[in-house]
């Protein structure tokens, strides 16, 4: 009895040492939302239950970050192998006029991701307030007018926060990562949470 006591106690704090990214301390629920894909699907966070979740917030046209979290998503996903089948990788959009299915598709194809990501919009009442429950600011013309008057040259630019969410199966948010952050470090994460850590 001590001895399996001791063994669930050493389970439970090699697992908690063991993630990689920033932890959520307690857990806490992730809000939910449902938008829809890149097909024009409906798509509800609850319903994903029972898979851990990469979630993240891009846009199509961005130049540098938004290529590069894609980019490492894929790494990522390489690396799970079977383990990837319990795995969601989902992406928001943060410019939802920049963001039609047209540019969708083609970023999906560019940073190989069709069938690994779904990418997700909608009417821009319901973003703002996926944006507004995940902690992420964008200043795309059409949600934030005056910060695009005071911000970059560039209409195709969009500021917005970029960072990588880390849902377990149960829709607990346990872990966060920059958008720099290094696929292996996403994998690990990902496995410790789907293998059902807690």
């Amino acid at each position: 009895m001590i001895a399996a006591a001791a063994a669930v106690v050493a389970r439970t704090h090699v697992a908690a040492v063991t993630l990689q990214g920033a932890v959520v301390t307690p857990p806490a629920p992730a809000p939910d939302f449902t938008l829809f894909d890149q097909d024009r699907r409906p798509v509800r966070l609850s319903d994903l239950r029972g898979k851990s979740v990469a979630l993240t917030f891009l846009y199509t046209h961005c130049p540098d970050v938004c290529p590069l979290i894609a980019t490492k998503m894929h790494e990522t996903y390489l690396q799970l192998g079977g383990a990837a089948t319990r795995i969601q990788f989902i992406a928001v959009t943060v410019d939802p006029k920049g963001d039609t299915p047209g540019a969708v598709r083609g970023f999906l194809a560019t940073h190989q991701v069709d069938g690994e990501l779904l990418y997700l919009t909608g009417p821009v009442p319901e973003l703002r307030s996926v944006w507004g429950e995940y902690f992420v600011g964008t200043d795309a013309k059409e949600v934030n007018p005056q910060a695009v008057s005071a911000g970059p040259t560039s209409p195709d630019v969009v500021d917005h926060t970029a960072i990588v969410y880390v849902i377990d199966p149960r829709g607990m948010l346990r872990v966060f990562l920059p958008a720099n952050f290094d696929p292996k470090d996403l994998a690990a994460d990902l496995r410790i949470l789907s293998a059902g850590a807690k």
